[in-house]
């Protein structure tokens, strides 16, 4: 099944949901929004990241998950998020529309379906300084960043199987109708745009957590850093890491 149909399924059965009384804060719906946040992935998947050392005992004393903006120039990639730049003309008025600001609030990690790192994922993913890989699951990621305190929960996290696509295909998203065909409702067709990437990385086999900034009130103490280039978010590390492996 692939991940459209993934989505449209756990949306009707999100209408049923409603439909039979269950509220937006019931346990019931809030498992069924992770299912259609997820796309298809099972809860129990396991995924695994490096990350710098430093920065994960700095994320795990502060009780938070940091996150970079899903940005071309901050992950130095032109085609990264690639329609968060596109603009369009208003033919009333002649200014410039920033049809992009829809995905441009997206702050990114990328993980991984591979549990044995690659001897240059430790380089490409450590920058030369100490790092760890941790394991966990799809549902321990949702759990903790789809929070019932949250009045934007089922709108706020995304975690996708990213779609590997020739650059050329990429650049040819950059244009305003791919934006105008996106703009439905659920924010589904947004986050599915920032999860497309080079065929080039197609060997990280990288599943993407996407957190959309750009709902108010934010949840709980969630603080942007440098400029907007980086989000804080509250996280509840306690049993979440399933296992931990240091570099060779």
């Amino acid at each position: 099944m692939g991940k459209i149909e993934a989505f449209e399924r756990a949306q009707q059965g999100v209408r049923e949901l409603d439909f039979q009384g269950f509220a937006t804060h019931s346990s019931e719906m809030y498992r069924q929004y992770q299912r259609r946040n997820s796309f298809g992935l099972d809860r129990d998947q396991k995924i695994h990241r490096i990350f710098q050392k430093r920065f994960l005992d700095h994320d795990i004393a502060n009780g938070c998950l940091t996150l970079p903006k899903a940005n071309a120039n901050i992950w130095k990639d032109p085609l990264e998020n690639p329609i968060a730049a596109v603009q369009d003309i208003d033919v009333f008025t002649g200014q410039t529309i920033n049809l992009g600001g829809l995905a441009n609030s997206f702050y990114a990690l990328c993980w991984t379906h591979r549990d044995a790192p690659r001897p240059q994922d430790w380089a490409n993913f450590s920058h030369g300084v100490e790092a760890v890989q941790i394991s966990t699951t799809v549902g321990k990621l949702l759990d903790r960043l789809m929070s019932l305190q949250d009045a934007h929960y089922m709108y706020r996290a995304w975690v996708i199987d990213v779609e590997y696509r020739d650059p050329a295909l990429i650049q040819a998203m950059q244009h305003p109708g791919e934006v105008y065909g996106r703009m439905e409702s659920q924010g589904a067709l947004l986050a599915l745009s920032a999860a497309v990437v080079r065929t080039q990385f197609s060997s990280e086999k990288e599943v993407r957590l996407l957190f959309d900034a750009s709902f108010s009130p934010p949840p709980g103490s969630m603080v942007t850093l440098d400029k907007g280039k980086f989000v804080q978010v509250p996280f509840e590390w306690s049993g979440f890491i399933e296992d931990r492996t240091s570099a060779p």
